[in-house]
């Protein structure tokens, strides 16, 4: 094993296929599995379901062609971190970092692997979620030994494997449905209402799409990235939110609103109820596989996250070190012992609840972040630019900001504990990021 300097960095072998792979692997995962029948639960309403689906497209939208300019004048490894640190500072940028590893990825990370492992379990009758879900996250941490190549190898395959396995349902769906979701007596009265079932709705669709801006943790290993990255970008984020409001539309066309509150797998029941037969199983097994391919992405961006903080000061310098692949293993293995110890605890709800809640408020900081990097930063190559001018980058930012503030209104404990983790990551930051000189934080 070598460290960065004696191995020469990351190596470029990600073209945008792979990208593209990337960006809807990790994103299409267990938020379209799990969370249609808790949308479904608080909204009532098909029309509505319709719309806070959209909206979420549209937020994600936004901030991925802000993100693409940013990625594409500093495609270096470690994503959202990058830009929150050249534009703030170290300390934004162990925060943005940081919340990453130890919240939004490795929660969802653990997620995926806990639904893999009961879905094993309902096929087979036996296994224990926990030693499942553990046997999950060495897999994949032992898969990724094998280097980026083996990776995305693994991942294009699988994607495409997961794009046509939801493609057959959204179709099956659409085709054999007769509307029951649209029907006007289909609506009903969920017992949260307003602004919190709103906020509610709101997180679970934004989890599902989160991971919109994955493939840029992995900026330093992609070919040509001032042109890939923006391609990989927005046609990842436009494909899934195209997928998503097909997916969601074929649902209701098999199911009302109630029934699919009261699903555990929407895509299970909604496929039985219009095919009979053994179909359902089916699903569980095209569900698992649609799992395993974006956990895949965990194990693939997170440690690319901690090398690049690593190397800038901001982490352990261990995790800068690499194999004779390219792959940073110290980083690897750190990422895989975290996801693997959360997939022991929690529940599904209240872990996205959370991630989500830590996730937009960083997000809006990385959001921010175009604006003096924009304006300040006239040295940086700019191969795209979000079109314009600032009212797109100040739109996605209202928006964000938006969502958060009618979140931690409605949620007041929620946000209490989100306030103390953002909390804790600001002093980290303030404690072990470094400075320059004169003892002010580093442009």
């Amino acid at each position: 094993m070598n460290d960065l300097s004696a191995q020469g960095g990351l190596k470029r072998v990600m073209r945008v296929r792979d990208g593209l792979a990337v960006t809807v692997g990790i994103v299409i995962g267990e938020g379209i599995l799990a969370t249609p029948g808790l949308i479904a639960g608080y909204m009532g309403d098909p029309w509505a379901i319709l719309g806070i689906w959209v909206l979420g497209g549209v937020v994600a939208g936004l901030s991925t062609l802000v993100l693409a300019e940013m990625a594409a004048a500093l495609p270096n490894a470690g994503g959202k971190y990058v830009y929150a640190k050249a534009a703030f500072g170290p300390v934004a940028g162990f925060v943005a970092g940081w919340s990453e590893i130890f919240v939004t990825r490795a929660f969802s990370g653990a997620a995926k692997a806990v639904l893999i492992a009961g879905y094993v379990i309902s096929l087979t009758g036996r296994g224990s979620v926990p030693i499942l879900a553990g046997v999950v996250c060495i897999a994949f941490g032992l898969v990724h030994m094998g280097g980026l190549k083996t990776g995305t190898a693994f991942q294009n395959i699988t994607t495409v494997i997961k794009v046509l396995i939801l493609g057959a349902i959204a179709a099956a769906g659409l085709m054999a449905g007769q509307g029951r979701g649209f029907a006007p007596e289909a609506v009903f009265t969920p017992e949260t209402s307003g602004f919190l079932a709103f906020a509610l709705a709101y997180q679970a669709v934004a989890f599902a799409y989160y991971g919109w801006e994955d493939a840029a943790k992995l900026s330093e290993e992609t070919t040509d990235p001032g042109r890939s990255l923006p391609k990989i970008l927005i046609g990842g984020a436009a494909a899934v939110a195209v997928l998503y409001l097909l997916i969601n539309v074929a649902f209701l066309n098999a199911l009302t609103p109630a029934e699919m509150a009261a699903s555990d797998l929407v895509a299970q029941d909604a496929i039985q109820s219009v095919l009979g037969g053994r179909t359902g199983t089916l699903v569980v097994i095209a569900s698992l596989l649609i799992l395993i391919s974006s956990a895949n992405v965990n194990f693939m961006g997170l440690p690319r996250v901690a090398f690049g903080l690593a190397r800038d000061g901001l982490a352990p310098r261990a995790f800068t070190r690499l194999d004779d692949k390219g792959t940073p293993t110290v980083a690897l293995g750190f990422i895989t012992a975290i996801i693997l110890g959360l997939a022991l605890t929690g529940t599904f709800e209240f872990l996205i609840r959370f991630m989500m809640l830590v996730a937009i408020s960083v997000d809006s900081m990385v959001l921010l972040a175009f604006f003096p990097l924009r304006y300040k930063r006239d040295d940086l190559e700019r191969p795209f630019r979000v079109p314009g001018g600032p009212w797109l980058p100040a739109l996605a930012v209202l928006l964000n900001v938006g969502v958060l503030v009618i979140i931690v209104v409605t949620q007041p404990a929620l946000a209490m504990g989100g306030g103390v983790m953002l909390g804790m990551l600001i002093i980290g930051g303030l404690t072990f990021a470094p400075r320059d000189p004169d003892g002010e934080n580093a442009p």
